[in-house]
């Protein structure tokens, strides 16, 4: 059998979105150390803006996706539109070979390459199948994926309490959400969890507020929207749920970057620790959590790194608006082909009339014992088939059967690596706490030596926020006190003499807890 077919453009794009894909996951690592993780996130527009490209009229293609099938020759994937064009002719010439019998010597026979591949099987429209096939898997994936995303959001909602209400963005507290979740396509919300106010320092709500927000600004959720309606068209490759997960990582990367452009050491130290503590387990595709487990040891490494400088940035636009314009135009859609195909006539001397009957009645015959032949050789690749159907049912099982196991050795690893990742995380907020707290002391001992109180950033904390002067400071306090009461008019000698005593009893009482302060060990 013999056959020739042109990849459709939903095909087409299928498989050039896919290998825009795989470019992508091949270059954001280098564009994100190049030129930050924004240039980076920018460039997932690539295979997106691919999939709604409509084909270019009149551009010629470089690459031809084809399948050709012959019995010595087989080609199945991205060709040039030459060798497309040569593969079209041959099924004509082979053709022309096997009908040439059915005509009179003589007889023109013309035949014209078409786009349109010939039936697998008859009576089985193969292009209306696979098309329902795959519309059929995109919808229920994508269905699948709105109705997990609107579970969450309900559960999340469960029992919410509103807290504020900013640039239209509605702050709600929520017992069913582990840390900070942007989500609403539409109505844009911010989840916090219950214990927000007891958990973070005020540094930190700060910050983890402004990285959601900056979710909104930027709008991450209607782009997770999108990028899961691509994934829904590639339901069935697996590439392109590799491709979403590292648009995901990027995408947050793009936020942080975002909130610490101009944050200062102190700020990159708060964000830091509010990322360890807003770690969370896997959330619906939409939704934008501020801290996933797996993205932590990453998101830690980037905060620690030096800010891209405005020109970098300027620069990594430029990249990444010059590679998603080259890659859209070198695996465009066109008419390479259409304009190459045309007609192709083989043709003989002319015979007489008695000659052209005797050659019917012969051709008659020669058709009847080549359909007996055809018929045998059908018999036989029916019982072929089918003992290579039983051979073939026997290998898959016992691939299945390795695959299962291969999946549970990697479950297990990955889960074995999840605990060493929580344990490191969790040294890691101990030692952000102590550089946390070490920097408070040391900021607090440099305002005492500007102000000509030169300090040990060892001290207590209370002679630290007032300089050593806490003493003079009691005592002043006390003598206004007193000025107060001796000037008081209307009091009796009795009354003045009481609370006189009352002042002195608690300036006493005030020195000796001051004391007991300086004596107590520091933290």
């Amino acid at each position: 059998m013999t056959g020739y077919f042109q990849a459709p453009w939903v095909v087409q794009t299928l498989i050039a979105s896919a290998l825009l894909m795989a470019i992508v996951l091949m270059l954001r690592a280098s564009v994100t150390r190049a030129f930050g993780a924004r240039a980076a996130y920018a460039l997932w527009l690539l295979p997106v803006l691919r999939m709604i490209l409509p084909p270019l009229p009149g551009w010629r293609m470089l690459a031809v996706p084809v399948i050709y099938w012959a019995p010595q020759h087989r080609t199945v994937g991205l060709v040039d539109p030459a060798t497309a064009v040569q593969l079209a002719h041959d099924v004509v010439r082979s053709e022309h070979a096997r009908i040439a019998e059915h005509f009179a010597p003589g007889m023109p026979v013309q035949m014209i390459v078409s786009p349109h591949p010939a039936p697998l099987l008859p009576g089985v429209d193969w292009p209306v199948l696979l098309l329902g096939v795959w519309l059929g898997g995109a919808t229920l994936w994508f269905g699948w994926q709105m109705v997990r995303y609107r579970a969450f959001l309900a559960r999340a909602m469960r029992g919410a309490r509103p807290l504020t209400r900013e640039c239209g963005i509605d702050v709600l507290l929520s017992d069913h959400v582990d840390g900070p979740v942007a989500a609403g396509v539409f109505r844009r919300r911010i989840l916090l969890p219950s214990d927000f106010m007891a958990r973070y320092s005020p540094a930190e709500r700060r910050l983890a507020l402004v990285h959601e927000a900056a979710h909104h600004d930027r709008r991450d959720v209607q782009a997770n929207l999108l990028g899961l309606g691509v994934l829904a068209l590639h339901w069935w490759n697996p590439l392109a749920h590799r491709a979403y997960r590292a648009f995901r990582a990027d995408q947050e990367l793009a936020c942080d970057a975002t909130v610490l452009a101009d944050a200062s050491t102190v700020d990159r130290i708060a964000y830091g620790t509010a990322v360890l503590k807003s770690a969370s387990a896997r959330m619906p595709g939409v939704a934008c959590a501020l801290s996933h487990k797996a993205q932590l040891k990453q998101r830690i490494v980037m905060m620690t790194r030096k800010p891209i400088g405005a020109t970098r940035l300027l620069m990594g636009g430029v990249v990444a608006l010059a590679a998603i314009g080259g890659g859209l135009l070198l695996t465009a859609s066109g008419s390479a082909l259409a304009q190459d195909m045309h007609p192709v006539e083989f043709t003989g001397p002319a015979p007489a009339p008695v000659e052209a009957a005797r050659a019917g009645s012969d051709r008659a015959a020669r058709r009847a014992e080549a359909a007996g032949r055809r018929a045998e050789a059908a018999g036989r690749r029916a019982g072929a088939i089918g003992e290579q159907a039983g051979r073939t049912a026997g290998i898959a099982a016992e691939r299945m059967s390795a695959e299962a196991e291969r999946r549970a050795a990697t479950a297990s690893a990955e889960a074995e690596k999840a605990g060493r990742e929580a344990a490191a995380a969790g040294a890691n907020a101990e030692e952000i706490q102590r550089t946390a707290l070490a920097a408070a002391r040391a900021d607090l001992a440099r305002q005492c030596a500007a102000a000509g109180t030169p300090m040990d950033a060892n001290a207590d904390w209370g002679t630290l926020a007032t300089c050593g002067r806490m003493h003079e400071m009691v005592r002043t306090a006390m003598e206004q006190a007193r000025l107060a009461i001796r000037t008081a008019p209307g009091l009796s000698d009795a009354d003045r003499a009481r609370a006189m005593a009352n002042i002195d009893r608690a300036a006493a009482d005030g020195d000796h807890e001051i004391d007991a302060a300086k004596d107590a060990p520091t933290s």
